[in-house]
């Protein structure tokens, strides 16, 4: 926009080419510019933050709730504690979006990442109370049913966040993981290739992986 002013202002003034407004306040200019630009990259730094620590939440509470649903003895207790994180990280993330899509007709709009609200719901699905327990199988289903949502939830957050591609990741076949693991069944003597093996089989969201 800067530069279109300016051309114009030069062409107008043209053959004498008096000094513009733009060529008499270029630092001026330069510096406003570099101002705007420093504010818009420390909000999105500022943005990228609250968005972290709104993750890291969610994950602490993800976990807690899995207690719940691994433990053998799991009470009441239990499942309200990871229940309840869970809850607060939903509202928690409306102090870092607002609701999509309002309108006169849609005053409240739409929560904008469904994934934590089916996670609560299918949490709250296996609520305990005097009519019905929870069974080892019913909570070990809603587990797995939180990981895929889970999972959706995370490739849309690391979306927001512009999450990068590692430069040089340690992937499935990589060397650095085949000296690592190499020593882990010499020294150690636990086959950790075979330990996935047997995740993969006993567990569905494992069993999802394709490596």
């Amino acid at each position: 926009m800067v530069l279109v002013v300016s051309l114009v202002e030069y062409f107008s003034k043209y053959p004498n080419n008096t000094p513009t407004f733009v060529g008499s306040n270029a630092t001026l200019i330069a510096l406003v510019f570099a101002a705007y630009l420093a504010y818009v990259f420390q909000q999105r730094g500022k943005f990228v933050d609250e968005l972290r620590g709104w993750w890291n939440d969610i994950v602490e509470a993800k976990s807690v709730f899995f207690v719940y649903c691994d433990k053998s003895g799991a009470t009441e207790d239990d499942y309200f504690e990871g229940f309840y994180k869970l809850s607060t990280s939903m509202d928690t993330l409306r102090l870092i979006y607002c609701n999509v899509g309002r309108s006169a007709e849609n005053p409240k709009g739409y929560y904008p990442f469904e994934q934590v609200r089916d996670m609560i719901d299918i949490a709250r699905s296996i609520k305990p109370d005097n009519s019905k327990v929870p069974t080892m199988r019913d909570r070990a289903r809603v587990k797995d049913a939180i990981n895929i949502v889970f999972q959706s939830l995370r490739h849309a957050i690391q979306s927001e966040a512009s999450a990068s591609v590692p430069d040089d990741p340690t992937l499935f076949e990589s060397p650095y993981r085949a000296k690592y693991l190499l020593e882990i069944k010499n020294q150690v003597g636990i086959d950790v290739v075979a330990v996935r093996e047997l995740n993969k089989r006993a567990d569905y969201f494992s069993s999802r992986e394709k490596k």
